[in-house]
């Protein structure tokens, strides 16, 4: 709608044409595929860890879409992006190599529980 209003509805009828299967492919990926397994993955992850272990991985989305571009579309990495992964990566090395895991949960015996 705000695309209609400021560039005009050609515009987007345009854009609608040259509309073809592998871009209902690639919409449909990423609207299914990418979007069912990133947030199945989060909400696995969240159920299974603290909030403060999981969301500092969410950095990383950058570097996999650069690194990804890079593998599949043969797209070309500047000398700063490369730069600027390595710092991310590293950074999270540094951040999940101090995490200590979390105690196991404590074991309520049927005996136990009986007595009390």
């Amino acid at each position: 709608m705000l695309s209609g209003l400021t560039e005009g509805w050609q515009r987007d009828v345009d854009a609608l044409r040259g509309f073809t299967w592998s871009a209902a492919g690639a919409v449909a990926y990423l609207a299914g595929t990418a979007t069912l397994f990133g947030f199945g993955a989060w909400g696995y992850l969240l159920r299974r860890y603290d909030a403060s272990t999981v969301a500092p991985f969410s950095l990383l989305v950058p570097v996999v879409g650069m690194a990804a571009a890079w593998l599949l579309r043969g797209e070309r990495l500047t000398v700063l992006q490369l730069a600027a992964s390595t710092l991310v990566i590293t950074g999270m090395a540094g951040t999940a190599a101090r995490r200590r895991p979390a105690p196991p949960p404590a074991v309520v015996r049927d005996e136990e529980a009986v007595a009390a």
